[in-house]
């Protein structure tokens, strides 16, 4: 398995030994993380992939759009926690020399692929709910009900597991706990829609229903699309110009010519630079890569830092 925090400071031998320490203890905690996430995943799929049949069957039964795009949803909720789950596989079990941080970068993908399912289900939603508003049919909402119910208390249990104890910090986690939200939601709206229908006969709230729970997850979906792509596109997940100022308090370090910021996944930090730098010898540059190196881990958790150095004007 690629440890992350591979580089090692040059510093001292006790520096050293506590970066190692602080490391390790890095490395094993998301290996617990992940662990704990692959096992709620496992249950949520099984749990969600038996619901969705369920629901699948009981819409067609009961005729109303609301279950059936609710059903839809969960469809795209089976894939998206079975590429999640993969995803946390792969970063575990595949090795390979040429990806030299791993396959944590699928993570995201998992996420931005997520996201788009997302989006397009909804929209498909929406376009259904108008073509049933404008050729109403009768609903059996007794049974609109019922799966509705069933279907809320599968999803409750998935989404409290995720909440209690699932890294949500991670984006494919994230992105896992989303869907799951999601359907809850469904889900009750639902209920209430079943509940109204049945009381009323008014089939038109089933329509109205399913086009404000769409417009809830393209809403959702729109933000977490944005953060993986972020990721994906490489952007800083920083605020560059203040790792600048803080490169910059360091007397040795005259001015950052090159900066750039990335992230891998969820706490994977990685940094490159060209500075111009005041040092007379090898041994003070080691001392100064040292300080930079702590500085930026502990004040922006950028764990991994390459520092191309120049020579300045000034140094003495």
């Amino acid at each position: 398995m690629y440890k992350f925090l591979s580089h090692e400071p040059l510093a001292n031998k006790s520096c050293h030994h506590n970066h190692e320490e602080h490391s390790h203890e890095h490395h094993h905690s998301h290996a617990d993380a992940r662990s704990m996430d692959k096992k709620i995943l496992k249950i949520s799929l099984l749990m969600t992939f038996s619901m969705m049949l369920v629901q699948f069957i009981y819409s067609i039964l009961s005729n109303s759009l609301a279950l059936l795009s609710d059903t839809l949803h969960m469809f795209s909720d089976v894939f998206a926690l079975a590429l999640s789950f993969l995803a946390i596989i792969a970063v575990e079990k595949w090795q390979d020399h040429q990806k030299t941080f791993g396959y944590f970068r699928l993570e995201v993908l998992v996420a931005f692929i997520n996201a788009l399912t997302i989006i397009l289900s909804a929209l498909f939603i929406i376009y259904e709910a108008i073509e049933k508003f404008i050729n109403p049919k009768e609903i059996d909402a007794k049974t609109m009900i019922i799966v509705a119910i069933l279907g809320f208390l599968v999803n409750g249990i998935n989404a409290l597991m995720m909440f209690k104890g699932a890294n949500l910090e991670n984006v494919n986690m994230k992105s896992a706990f989303l869907h799951m939200m999601s359907d809850l939601l469904g889900s009750l709206a639902v209920i209430i829609g079943g509940i109204v229908v049945y009381f009323s006969g008014i089939v038109y709230i089933d329509t109205v229903l399913a086009i404000v729970l769409s417009i809830l997850l393209l809403r959702w979906a729109i933000i977490l699309l944005k953060q993986s792509a972020n990721v994906l596109l490489e952007s800083s997940p920083v605020d560059i110009e203040k790792v600048r100022q803080v490169l910059l308090l360091n007397p040795s370090v005259d001015e950052v010519v090159d900066l750039h910021i990335t992230q891998i996944t969820n706490k994977m930090l990685v940094a490159s630079m060209h500075l111009k730098v005041r040092v007379c010898d090898l041994k003070e540059f080691e001392k100064l890569s040292q300080d930079l190196s702590h500085k930026l881990l502990h004040e922006f958790e950028i764990g991994h830092i390459t520092i191309q150095p120049i020579r300045s004007e000034n140094e003495i």
